[in-house]
């Protein structure tokens, strides 16, 4: 079959699955690396002995000038020519925009495929010839605002027959987005789309695939996370690792990465299993956890030193230097056990501690600053006799075991 017939009849293919609604099929042979793509450029390749004739088509139809660029993106991609590669998947995928404003439902899997293939070309091209200067848009930028498009035309569908709107690839598409916001360190515009997915009349997130609603949870709570807001960070990181897959190890290493710092505040000590489970957890923060849990806070704070930079980089050591209260709170209790566990103890008393722990000594008034605090967010139970320089403390459970701490 002559090369130009081949390809002829692979743009009648995706004419053919976009009249039949056949999304599942469409969204797989328009993939880069699809098996059928593959077939139609190694025949091309054995009929001509190059792959001229995929730069050579020329149609009229929208469809065709999705599938046009799509090929010729593909055989770029084979020849490991990504910048080509991004232009022409960038032209396919503008292109399928164009149509998908009429789509329903049925759609989304495609535009999946596109965008997928769009960001890693954009990637690897990107790799391939990186942008000078910043002078202009860089390859990865420039993706980011074409799969916006995409995404607004998922979160604005307004097809009246719910089960066939388009807006059942909304958070498909943010998670896609997330993932490219992060990489270009977009904080603000992770912010600004979920401000404009709460404002949109969307299904509620429960009723989405499960891997959209792990995917949206994650990276909704390191974003809470990055912004100190703690408690709906954990609540969405802990239905992140609690719903991944359980084979999906990988992704829940991502997720202890913040999670721990969250919960060691708290005083919950990650457990030797989970260490043994995920080594890099345990490489990252199995010593400074320790620490913390022994009570050791000059080791603490050599390692959070040590490790400044690791931890400021992965955007963890502000939450790490809360779980320093864990250190001080296990010191000041042993400090307290020493003492006979007397419910009186003099701000003095818990200063030798100090001292005897290879820690500076404190003055009186940092000691009663350091037990406001633990008092005050509910490390110790009690109260402070300031004119007497006495900490009267709870006779019952004066230290609240680690773990009940929120």
């Amino acid at each position: 079959m002559p090369s130009s017939t081949r390809l002829i009849k692979a743009r009648h293919k995706f004419k053919a699955l976009n009249n039949t609604k056949n999304g599942e099929e469409l969204a797989d042979v328009i993939k880069l690396d699809s098996l059928y793509t593959e077939r139609v450029l190694n025949s091309v390749l054995k009929e001509d002995g190059c792959l001229d004739a995929v730069n050579e088509q020329e149609g009229r139809g929208v469809w065709d000038e999705v599938a046009i660029a799509h090929f010729q993106a593909a055989a770029a991609y084979q020849q490991r020519n990504f910048t080509e590669a991004y232009k022409y998947q960038l032209a396919s995928y503008n292109a399928f925009l164009r149509l998908f404003r009429n789509m329903s439902r049925w759609g989304i899997q495609t535009l999946f495929s596109l965008c997928k293939d769009l960001c890693d070309v954009a990637k690897r091209a990107e790799k391939q010839h990186p942008t000078n200067g910043g002078v202009q848009s860089s390859k990865v930028e420039e993706a980011t605002r074409a799969i916006n498009q995409g995404f607004s035309l998922c979160m604005t569908d307004r097809e009246p027959q719910l089960d066939q709107s388009r807006k059942w690839g909304t958070y498909h598409m943010a998670n896609i987005l997330f993932a490219l916001y992060q990489q270009l360190g977009a904080q603000n515009l992770c912010s600004s789309m979920i401000s404009a997915i709460k404002a949109s009349e969307l299904p509620e997130l429960s009723n989405f695939p499960m891997s959209d609603q792990v995917t949206f949870c994650y990276y909704r709570g390191v974003l809470a996370f990055r912004k100190e807001n703690y408690k709906s960070a954990k609540d969405d990181l802990i239905f992140a690792l609690e719903h991944c897959h359980r084979n999906s190890y990988n992704n829940k290493t991502r997720i202890l990465l913040y999670l721990t710092p969250i919960l060691l505040a708290e005083g919950k000590i990650p457990a030797s299993r989970l260490m043994r489970r995920y080594p890099t957890i345990k490489s990252v923060y199995g010593e400074i956890a320790k620490a913390a849990k022994i009570g050791n806070v000059r080791k603490f704070d050599d390692l959070l030193k040590e490790r400044e930079q690791q931890y400021v980089v992965m955007g963890t050591f502000l939450a790490l230097e809360r779980s320093r209260r864990v250190a001080l709170r296990q010191l000041l209790r042993k400090i307290y056990l020493i003492d006979g566990s007397n419910s009186r103890i003099y701000f003095q008393r818990l200063c030798d501690g100090f001292v005897a722990a290879g820690l500076e000594r404190p003055e009186i008034t940092e000691m009663e600053a350091i037990l406001a605090d633990m008092i005050f967010n509910g490390y110790i139970k009690g109260y402070l006799a300031h004119d007497h320089g006495i900490a009267v403390l709870s006779k019952q459970q004066p230290f609240p075991p680690l773990g009940t701490l929120t």
